[in-house]
């Protein structure tokens, strides 16, 4: 018996950056996440949470964890481990995380509130489909290199109605 596929809700993406304290403050107070747990210490094999940690991750010493909720209850969990240093290369032709998008309605409005903040909008802003005004995306970056894209609208209202 095969099983149905059916579209499966995003629960969370994970975010290494250099200081934890900061990156909560930042993703706050620019982004207007909410700040739901954290952050707490978590050492390779120590208790539990270590002993999970250790098996999923594999090898580090210890590391500081954050749990952050974005308006449409997306998670973003931020790590800091002893060894994070410097800002995300961010290349998008690596494999891995290529960038987080965030809505809101005021596209141009958001990227000056990122570059206020030690951010940095450096594309222009598009529009989505050509000649039409309608949905708008950018691009930045925040204060530690990870690409954040501004989308004026939701992905669905975007692309269900457009033509392919």
């Amino acid at each position: 018996m095969s099983r149905q596929q059916y579209p499966r809700g995003l629960a969370h993406v994970g975010l290494t950056v250099p200081n934890i304290d900061e990156a909560i403050d930042w993703y706050t107070t620019v982004l207007g996440f909410s700040h739901v747990r954290g952050p707490e210490t978590v050492v390779a094999d120590e208790g539990y949470a270590g002993r999970q940690a250790a098996n999923l991750l594999g090898d580090f010493e210890e590391m500081q964890l954050a749990h952050l909720a974005t308006g449409n209850q997306i998670g973003v969990e931020l790590f800091e481990f002893e060894s994070t240093a410097g800002n995300s290369d961010a290349d998008p032709t690596n494999p891995g995380l290529f960038h987080l998008c965030v809505i809101d309605p005021d596209v141009e409005a958001l990227a000056r509130r990122i570059d206020e903040h030690g951010g940095d909008h450096y594309s222009e802003v598009w529009e989505i489909f050509e000649d039409d005004d309608t949905y708008t995306l950018t691009y930045c970056r925040d204060p530690y290199g990870n690409l954040l894209e501004i989308y004026s609208h939701s992905h669905e209202r975007i692309y269900s109605n457009s033509e392919a």
